[in-house]
């Protein structure tokens, strides 16, 4: 062969196997075991999933991630005895994302993500979890701009977790099979907002504005919310990060209504002493303290929790909790965590108090592990139904 034609060669072939060298895929394998109780009630959760995935790139500034998820799950009562409730199989899209990035130039960049994506505010307390729509970033200079939409109803509602109103709490009950029961209720998510970078030095400041829109016009009621949360964010030192939020809603169903949230966190990080770290934290979701006026029970979009254990569902409800871990070699971290649960507008406003150790260990990036265990004691003078619960977890995760 002609020696002058050996690197357009080089190059073609170089063309052609570029492609097939940048695509990835791979697949995660997990396993999780639960057994649990609840006063005189025993009960055995059993979860399998395996996760297929795919990434590739799209161009020369974005690429493509495609993931699907094949889930088994059961519970098994083991006193009183009863019958199993069996998921035998369950497929589903897993994050199905396009996402990109731009440089503008002179510190300025546009990103974006399309498809099943991760939405979530600052706080994680009003929306959290895959939704399918489109994000968007604006960066110039100091300043980030931001703007999301999604709709709900393609989601599980095992998935989505929202709770907002009567028709949500009526879908979660229902047990039936198939469209729509196993869905969502239909609503548009939207959001906007802005972050200032370093506005005064080591912090941030932010406003995110979400709503989402009630969409089911065969619904016994439509209930749309908007949320105002500003935020501020920063470090002292070295070894200190806090963090503080609001959040204010607003809603019509059609009557007008208002709520309220709150939440704070400190974090202490000292990677040179066994990597331990602490927090301190509080979260407080505000209720209807007004007695049948404009105020409610604030009400997120996607339901979220204030107990490990317990089952306080963030609404009408505060928590004030203290984190710990160490992690005395690479692979293994330790951990504890202990919260008071409280509802502030109740006449006895102790709820009970949550705690909870774990142990997890990856000896390789490929292989994981962990137990963890906990209990919640309640307060049985504010609620003489309550009992004490528990439940200890054990949960593997291998990637082929």
């Amino acid at each position: 062969m002609n020696r002058r034609y050996l690197p357009a060669l080089v190059a073609v072939l170089a063309s052609l196997v570029a492609p097939a060298t940048a695509l990835d895929f791979g697949a995660f394998i997990l396993n999780g075991t639960r057994l649990s109780g609840d006063g005189a009630a025993l009960s055995l959760s059993q979860e399998d999933q395996v996760v297929a995935w795919i990434s590739m790139p799209v161009g020369a500034s974005s690429s493509l991630y495609a993931s699907a998820r094949y889930q088994f799950y059961g519970d098994f009562y083991l006193s009183p005895s009863a019958a199993p409730a069996l998921v035998p199989y369950l497929f589903t899209a897993g994050r199905v994302e396009w996402e990109g990035f731009h440089s503008l130039g002179d510190k300025s960049s546009v990103k974006w993500s399309i498809g099943r994506v991760p939405f979530q505010d600052f706080s994680g307390r009003v929306v959290n979890g895959l939704l399918d729509g489109a994000k968007a970033e604006l960066s110039v200079g100091t300043v980030q701009a931001s703007a999301a939409v999604a709709y709900t109803g393609l989601t599980f509602k095992d998935d989505a977790k929202i709770l907002i109103d009567a028709d949500d709490e009526a879908r979660w009950a229902d047990t039936a099979a198939g469209w729509p029961s196993d869905f969502a209720v239909g609503r548009l998510v939207a959001s906007l907002g802005a972050r200032f970078i370093e506005l005064l030095p080591k912090h941030d400041f932010g406003l995110e504005a979400w709503a989402q829109f009630d969409l089911d016009t065969a619904g016994t009621v439509i209930t749309n919310t908007q949320y105002a949360e500003p935020y501020i964010e920063g470090r002292i030192g070295r070894a200190l990060r806090w963090r503080l939020w609001a959040a204010a809603e607003f809603g019509q169903d059609p009557s007008f209504f208002y709520a309220m949230a709150a939440g704070a966190r400190l974090r202490l990080a000292l990677p040179e002493v066994l990597g331990l770290r602490v927090t301190a934290s509080s979260a407080w979701a505000g209720g209807d303290y007004d007695a049948g006026g404009v105020m409610r029970a604030f009400k997120p979009i996607t339901a979220g929790s204030l107990a490990m254990i317990g089952s306080a569902a963030f609404s009408d409800a505060m928590n004030v909790s203290l984190d710990a871990s160490v992690s005395p070699w690479r692979g293994l971290s330790v951990g504890s965590n202990v919260a008071g649960v409280l509802s502030p507008g109740a006449a006895d406003p102790y709820l009970g108090l949550d705690a909870s150790a774990r142990v997890s260990f990856a000896p390789f990036n490929d292989l994981s592990a962990s137990l963890s265990g906990g209990v919640f004691m309640p307060n049985t003078v504010a609620d003489p139904d309550s009992s004490l619960s528990w439940s200890v977890s054990l949960s593997a995760q291998v990637r082929l």
